[in-house]
C-alpha cells in the first residue's frame, strides 16, 4: 500500500508538471507541427492519469465491499465446530 501511495503521488505530480510544461510550450511556440503531436502527449498523459485513478478507486471500492460481506458473516454460529457442521466450518475459515 505505501508503495501505491507513492507510486500514484509521483505518476500524479509529474503529469501536472508535463501539463503545464506542455501548455506553456504550445501556447508561447503557437501551432506548429511539434505543438500537435504534444497536445496528442499530452492528452494521453491525462487519459492515463484517469485510468490509473479509476483503477485504484475500483481497487478501493472492491476491497470495502469485501470488507463489508466478511464482517457481516454471522461468525460465531458460522465457526462453532461440530462434527455435522465440519464442512461448514472449513468453507468460513
Amino acid at each position: 500500500k505505501p508503495f501505491l501511495q507513492t507510486t500514484f503521488l509521483v505518476m500524479f505530480y509529474s503529469a501536472a508538471l508535463f501539463l503545464a510544461i506542455g501548455t506553456f510550450m504550445i501556447s508561447a511556440n503557437g501551432t506548429t507541427t511539434y505543438g500537435v503531436i504534444l497536445s496528442g502527449f499530452l492528452f494521453a498523459l491525462l487519459l492515463e492519469c484517469y485510468w490509473c485513478c479509476q483503477l485504484v478507486d475500483r481497487l478501493n471500492e472492491v476491497n470495502t465491499q469485501i470488507g463489508i460481506l466478511l464482517y457481516s458473516l454471522d461468525w460465531p454460529v458460522e465457526l462453532q465446530y461440530t462434527k455435522a457442521t465440519a464442512s461448514r466450518y472449513r468453507q468460513a475459515r
